[in-house]
């Protein structure tokens, strides 16, 4: 193996020969782990790719032959496996201190279960924790200085700007968050008072060609401070190695550890500016071992993780799919409103109404026994579930901004109510008819007990944006519970035995004749 991973190093880009007064810098990068120790399977269905494990065998070499290596990860670290969520995050915590992580930049699913469990995470990281544009938090710093062969390195952290379209409030009490250029504004000049000569950027945003949003400022941050060397980007999931945004070097390493990252700089100390830049990515496949001191120490969290995944909960009478999932309602939309239903029901809650959606990428369930492990496939998120009280007028709102999403993963199912809709229609118009289950109308004056999850009530990246104006006002009486989609579905199907969802046809796409 030794042998191989020397091959699979020289891959990156070594940059060319250093004179004495030149001072070669790496900095070795992850994002978006997720959770992922252990190897795992990419979005196109290659498996046995990724994993921190692997990851950390590269970095070791890496580190074995260059004199100065900086490591940083660029966040969404903890949320995302069972191996994580189960020790509240510190068993990716533990794993970046035994690799001795420079810096953690912070992602938006850092958020997910709320700052109780996030502060012990933080409270056991041996690395900064930087979010230059987070305030409110113990233990966050916008900006570290490392020096580094006499040069002194600034490492600059970002969170994406969109977290409060994500998170409910009550995830993020006290917490404020800033606009990406304000922070640097302040950030950069400071970090250069300080004698940083050269400026990284690591931030969970990501470069997209269609240009920035909400949640993602890299094109800006760019063009508004061309003295930035580096931008090593996380939080879209894709594979960048090497581009130039407005002359500055950007690279982002994928996710769930399926690419490490380098990024490799040359300081002249004469004319005292970086005069060369490289970057590159290196797959984690089946090529490169598994770290065993990594394992070793998690070693009872993968064990205990994986039972939990393997327990056998119930069994599929057929097949459960989402195929049809963007434009009709399928066997795994029912499985979904059955399970939220019966949860409420175990709380003593009436609902008349569900609104909720599928995960963005194919998944299924097989007809047989169910592991918990599948439903972790279908519900990789903890969103938890609220409830709201609206008229029919506002449901119609809500309905209608979902209806212009038909035909995406963005677009949500109903259940408990009969709508018809065409996304064709101008907006505001696109509801055709939305009545009781037996066809009689809502009337003008009730109010209809409606349950969503947390992402949607947060607005889901902005998407939503009139359901998260009618959640927050008091007339709709929000009640937020701490019990997840996920845990809905497993305590269904363990108390249903055989499960057999049934499409009711409760939406469908109807034109609207103009006129």
């Amino acid at each position: 193996m030794k042998r191989h991973v020397l091959g699979v190093v020289l891959v990156f880009l070594v940059v060319g020969p250093v004179r004495a007064r030149e001072v070669s810098i790496t900095i070795l990068h992850t994002c978006d782990l997720h959770g992922h120790i252990l190897p795992t399977e990419d979005y196109a269905g290659t498996t046995n790719v990724g994993g921190l494990a692997r990851c950390a065998t590269v970095i070791r070499d890496v580190r074995s032959r260059e004199k100065n290596v900086l490591l940083v990860d660029a966040g969404d670290t903890i949320q995302g496996t069972a191996l994580s969520h189960m020790s509240d995050g510190k068993a990716m915590v533990r794993a970046l201190n035994l690799l001795r992580y420079d810096a953690w930049v912070w992602g938006n699913h850092e958020f997910d279960w709320g700052l109780k469990k996030l502060a012990g995470c933080a409270e056991l990281a041996e690395m900064p924790i930087l979010n230059a544009n987070v305030a409110g938090m113990a233990k966050i710093r916008p900006y570290i200085l490392r020096e580094v062969d006499g040069v002194k390195v600034a490492i600059i952290g970002l969170n994406t700007p969109g977290i409060p379209n994500w998170s409910r409030p009550r995830l993020l009490a006290g917490l404020q968050f800033e606009d990406s250029l304000a922070t640097l504004a302040k950030i950069v000049p400071q970090a250069r008072s300080e004698g940083a000569r050269v400026l990284a950027l690591v931030c969970h945003q990501g470069f997209k060609e269609g240009g920035d949003d909400h949640a993602n400022q890299v094109r800006e941050i760019a063009r508004n401070f061309p003295e930035l060397d580096v931008i090593i980007g996380g939080h879209t999931h894709r594979d960048i190695p090497e581009f130039m945004i407005s002359k500055i070097l950007y690279s982002q390493a994928d996710h769930h550890g399926i690419h490490l990252g380098r990024v490799d700089v040359v300081y002249d100390t004469e004319t005292g500016r970086v005069t060369k830049r490289r970057a590159n990515t290196l797959l984690m496949d089946e090529r490169v071992t598994m770290d065993a001191e990594l394992l070793r120490l998690l070693g009872p969290d993968i064990d205990r993780s994986e039972k939990t995944l393997n327990q056998v909960i119930g069994t599929a009478a057929r097949e459960i799919d989402q195929r049809t999932g963007q434009r009709r309602e399928t066997p795994l939309h029912a499985l979904f409103f059955e399970a939220i239903v019966a949860a409420f029901r175990k709380h003593g809650v009436k609902v008349e109404a569900v609104v909720h959606g599928l995960l963005d990428r194919q998944t299924v369930i097989h007809k047989g026994s169910i592991t918990v492990g599948d439903v972790w496939r279908i519900v990789p998120y903890e969103n938890t579930l609220g409830i709201c009280r609206l008229s029919a007028a506002e449901l119609r709102e809500v309905l209608d901004e979902n209806a212009g999403t038909y035909g995406t993963p963005a677009f949500r199912g109903i259940w408990g109510l009969r709508w018809a809709f065409d996304p064709d229609a101008p907006a505001g118009k696109r509801t055709a008819t939305l009545t009781r289950p037996d066809g009689s109308p809502i009337g003008a004056t009730e109010k209809i007990a409606v349950a969503f999850n947390s992402y949607d009530l947060a607005s889901g990246g902005l998407r939503w944006k009139k359901l998260r104006e009618l959640a927050d006002k008091p007339s709709s009486e929000l009640v937020e519970y701490d019990f997840q989609t996920r845990e809905a579905v497993i305590d269904y199907i363990r108390d249903t035995g055989t499960i057999t969802p049934k499409v009711a046809g409760w939406w469908k796409m109807k034109r609207i004749k103009a006129g």
